[in-house]
């Protein structure tokens, strides 16, 4: 098992997990017994995430690992600090907040993928590591 392959399952796993406990938690009738819904839901759960994660690591110019957990990582910090500057400038459940937060979403898919596309050979380089040494 290679270092790729271990971060693909252990992102597949996160984000099924994840999935799967949202899924849960919309499905069970009475919120203090969720783990049974949780389980049934990662039926559906970790086999989307699973495609998800394959997918984007297919869209990556080079075979190495750390582009994904780069993407991931720069995607979760720029979409979250981007919700709560929207937070602080818009007026609360308004349609300008609503469009704000999506468009801070959307921001931080696309600054993951530029992250994990050219930034990660940047930052290799620069602390002095060759990128294709991997």
């Amino acid at each position: 098992m290679n270092p790729r392959s271990v971060e693909r399952w252990v992102w597949t796993l996160g984000i099924g997990g994840f999935l799967s406990y949202l899924g849960g938690a919309l499905l069970a009738p009475n919120p203090t017994r969720i783990l049974p819904y949780v389980v049934g839901a990662s039926v559906v759960g970790v086999p989307i995430a699973n495609w998800y994660v394959t997918r984007e690591l297919g869209q990556f110019p080079t075979e190495e690992a750390g582009r994904l957990t780069l993407f991931f990582l720069t995607m979760f910090v720029v979409a979250y600090l981007g919700m709560e500057a929207v937070e602080v400038v818009a007026a609360p459940d308004s349609t300008v907040e609503t469009v704000g937060q999506a468009a801070a979403a959307l921001a931080g898919i696309y600054l993951g993928r530029r992250a994990a596309d050219r930034g990660r050979d940047r930052i290799r380089a620069a602390l002095g590591g060759d990128s294709s040494a991997e």
